[in-house]
């Protein structure tokens, strides 16, 4: 019996405290929106002197400026969310552009790499023809008809240089010599053909188009030099410059007499 009463008692002794917690809650939430009411109060009455101390058309131009403060905030919002979405447009261009600029880098890439396979089908193309020659004169063992084989390929490679690619080979020889297209390593006197006219090609030149690929190498003709002059004597040069004066000296020796036996006869 002693502790069922002493359970009781603690029981009730906690709920007292709980009574007294709760009514302390109470009176302070009770205190704090009393002091609320007040400074809203305090508020409205400080508001209500501010009314009464403006004009009428302070009052309107009070709420002019209210309402157009409300329609700027309102474009500024309306205006924030445009940026946003011109930003994110933005960044999606960026990059949208970034990855078109790699693909066409790779694109230019795979261009360069792969660029020249039509010259290289033609060139294999050739290629099977030296093999083929070079097959059937061994087992032929015909030297001109190795010869025929490779001068029938040159004329298929040059066909093809010309007719595909616009490449033609450049004429030399017998031509006047022309800088933009020719190289002059030579020059030769020649009494055959005119001054500055190509004698020799060293080496083939080609334009492509209108486009020189590479100049012809070549020799030219110079005019030939003047005839050597005939070699003179000099010691008869000299007996004759000696000569001259001997005579010189006697005929001023005449002079003098002359004159010296016209003052005599005088």
């Amino acid at each position: 019996m002693d502790i069922k009463d002493n359970r009781a008692e603690a029981n009730k002794a906690d709920a007292a405290d709980i009574q007294t917690e709760e009514k302390y809650k109470s009176s302070k939430s009770s205190r704090s929106e009393g002091k609320s009411k007040g400074k809203a109060s305090k508020h409205k009455s400080i508001k209500a002197e501010l009314l009464d101390s403006l004009t009428e058309e302070e009052i309107k131009e009070l709420i002019v400026a209210k309402e157009t403060l409300a329609e700027t905030k309102k474009l500024l919002e309306e205006k924030d969310v445009l940026i946003k979405e011109y930003e994110d447009l933005l960044k999606r261009q960026q990059a949208e552009f970034e990855n078109y600029r790699k693909r066409i880098n790779r694109e230019i890439e795979e261009n360069k790499k792969y660029a020249n396979v039509e010259v290289i089908l033609d060139i294999i193309n050739v290629l099977d023809d030296f093999e083929r020659a070079i097959d059937a004169a061994r087992s032929s063992k015909d030297f001109n008809a190795l010869l025929e084989g490779i001068v029938m390929i040159e004329k298929q490679l040059r066909g093809i240089l010309e007719k595909k690619y616009g490449v033609k080979r450049i004429e030399a020889v017998g031509k006047e010599f022309d800088p933009s297209i020719h190289d002059a390593i030579m020059m030769e006197e020649s009494d055959e053909v005119d001054e500055d006219t190509v004698v020799e090609d060293f080496q083939k030149g080609y334009i492509m188009y209108d486009r020189v690929i590479r100049p012809s190498k070549v020799k030219v003709a110079k005019a030939t030099g003047p005839s050597p002059k005939p070699d003179f004597n000099l010691e008869g040069i000299k007996d004759i410059n000696e000569k001259r004066v001997d005579d010189a000296t006697s005929s001023e020796n005449i002079d003098n007499n002359d004159e010296n036996i016209s003052e005599k006869g005088e």
